[in-house]
């Protein structure tokens, strides 16, 4: 049996162990452990995926102007849908001879420069929602990313079988939300954050069932609560009436007061249900998952993220939908299996190794947009002998002429494709959103980056120019609006943005005061409030009557009596962060 072994990352020359396990992992993939670090090695698959920026470009096959992820100044052949899902072209006419001579990652990325591209990524049925990427089957959507079975949502990410709700991160069978965070089954809810069957209510933490409660933490089965205090409803109402949430002064008021108020509770170490031998955050359903994030019915999985129905994985990015043995790999799903070193591989793709854009294939190496093929390298056809051959010459070839990037890091048999071949830069990806980087630290570490392209609007109203929303008029929709951060920030802000109609409906009615930050500067905010993507080893906070610090009074016995609680675990609330972590214990004993 293997022995666990300490490393020093390729990357950025910390120290990692590689576990027993994963050992035993690497040789049913039949892979020779990673150089670079967990983190390292996440970073570099996040960079593989654009959501959010988004651009005007004409479609190199039909001519017709569509939205990209690629800027018409990308040297890549890009397709919209339509062209590349028709029979107008084939992926086969751009393969070419393995070349000894050169390095293999050299020679893939000639082939990424000419094979065409995705100009947009959507699934299924969607109907007016052009302005959406990574989606499937929306309808009336708009700037909504990684989503799927929505109806009119507009401004977000992870929205899943949801309707008409703006401005969320990761909501779930939800309706008529704004400003929410992680929350399922809820209706009408307003700047919330990992709430569950919550109606009616606005500024919650952490509560379930909850139906007209403002501003409390922790709650269970609650009605009519005001800051955890109980009202009768004629009470609750008339207190309600003091917070005019169209204000902008008022409304930055409560989030202040709220933040402050929160801090006083307790919070548990992870976000998990029904999450068997694992580790990690956002779990539901899962089984010796282990160092990974938004996970739903993952078995056997370490550092996964964002993933689903998904077995026997490592280093594993997003998507999944019944697919197992899948190692170093990002947007790879729909029963796929044995895919290594991969990105947007789907629908039942087998054995495919440093693929891309590939569907229904496999034993492919190498290959870009290919579908329905098999034995193809660099997407060149070969026969089931030739390339069984072939294959483990190409493998020792790359050991022998690695690929060495400009900050002399080398790329054999094993390593995820080079950050300086990505086909996005840094600040395009979502790598930006989960690990933030200057522009300088991105050049630096050897990543692209992409300075803005020339603006050509004028802004016609500053935000501090804006009506309250019960002034508005339609005309509102013909404005330019600057953004309050004025491309000064690192959250890819666009400097200005538009209201469009079903939006200003949308604040209508709900009395919300108008944006003054572009979509992209608040989805970093929204980011900001979730916990990252790390874990730390901590300690319990509870010391028996009362937590450490004596910040939260305990309302119950615990398991550990007076003393304080012995239980460790990991958790992403840093150290340093101010919440008072509990361990499941003694956060079950506070909060039924």
């Amino acid at each position: 049996m293997n022995e666990p072994q300490t490393k020093i990352c390729q990357n950025c020359r910390g120290s990692f162990t590689i576990e027993a396990d994963d050992f035993s992992f690497y040789e049913k993939m039949k892979v020779p452990p990673p150089t670079w670090c967990p983190e390292c090695r996440l970073i570099r698959r996040l960079m593989r995926r654009n959501e959010r920026s988004l651009y005007k470009r004409i479609c190199n096959l039909c001519d017709k102007e569509k939205i990209s992820m690629f800027p018409q100044s990308s040297p890549y052949t890009v397709y919209c849908t339509d062209c590349w899902r028709s029979d107008n072209w084939d992926g086969m006419n751009y393969g070419r001879d393995y070349d000894f001579s050169k390095p293999f990652f050299a020679q893939w990325h000639e082939l990424l420069l000419t094979t065409p591209r995705y100009g947009i990524i959507q699934q299924g049925e969607n109907v007016d929602s052009e302005y959406t990427n990574r989606a499937n089957s929306n309808r009336g959507c708009y700037h909504i990313f990684a989503s799927s079975r929505n109806e009119y949502c507009r401004y977000g990410t992870w929205f899943i079988d949801s309707l008409d709700s703006m401005d969320c991160y990761g909501v779930q069978k939800s309706e008529q939300c704004y400003g929410c965070i992680d929350c399922f089954q809820c209706y009408d809810l307003l700047f919330s954050q990992e709430c569950n069957t919550c109606r009616s209510s606005a500024f919650l933490f952490n509560c379930r069932n909850c139906t007209n409660c403002f501003g409390c933490v922790n709650m269970r089965n609650a009605k009519y609560c005001i800051f955890n205090t109980q009202y009768s409803k004629e009470e609750y109402d008339a207190k309600l009436k003091s917070y005019n949430l169209s204000n902008y002064v008022v409304l930055a008021d409560l989030r202040n007061k709220f933040t402050t108020f929160r801090r006083a509770f307790i919070v548990p170490w992870s976000v998990v249900h029904h999450a068997v031998d694992s580790s990690g955050n956002w779990l539901e359903d899962c089984k010796n998952t282990r160092e990974s994030f938004n996970c739903r019915d993952t078995e056997d999985v370490r550092y996964g993220q964002s993933l689903f129905e998904t077995k026997d994985a490592m280093d594993f990015s997003h998507w999944g939908q019944g697919s197992e043995r899948i190692y170093e790999c990002i947007n790879v799903g729909i029963q796929s299996a044995g895919i290594k070193f991969s990105t947007e591989c789907w629908v039942q793709a087998m054995d495919n190794t440093y693929c891309m854009n590939c569907e229904t294939s496999k034993n492919l190496f190498g290959c870009i947009s290919l579908r329905k093929k098999q034995y193809c390298i660099l997407n060149k056809q070969y026969s089931k002998e030739e390339y069984e051959t072939l294959i483990p010459q190409i493998m020792r070839h790359m050991d022998a002429m690695p690929y060495a990037d400009s900050k002399g890091r080398v790329y054999k048999y094993g390593e995820y494709y080079p950050p300086e071949l990505c086909q996005f830069a840094y600040n395009e990806s979502i790598a930006q959103e989960y690990f933030p980087l200057s522009k300088e630290q991105v050049i630096a570490a050897g990543y692209p980056w992409k300075d803005q392209e020339a603006k050509t609007y004028t802004i016609t109203k500053k935000p501090e120019e804006l009506p309250r929303i019960g002034d508005a008029q339609d005309s509102i929709k013909d404005e330019v609006i600057g953004c309050e951060h004025k491309g000064l920030c690192n959250d890819q802000c666009t400097t200005a943005f538009r209201i469009i109609s079903d939006e200003l409906q949308f604040y209508r009615k709900r009395n919300l005061p108008l944006p003054t930050l572009c979509p992209n500067c608040r989805h970093y905010e929204r980011l900001r409030q979730r916990t990252p993507l790390k874990l730390w080893h901590r300690s319990c906070r509870c010391a028996g009557k009362k937590s450490v610090g004596d910040m939260y009074q305990n309302t119950a016995s615990h398991f550990h009596g007076e003393g304080h609680c012995p239980n460790k675990f990991e958790t992403s609330y840093a150290p340093d962060r101010p919440e008072i972590v509990y361990c499941e214990q003694c956060y079950q004993a506070e909060v039924a």
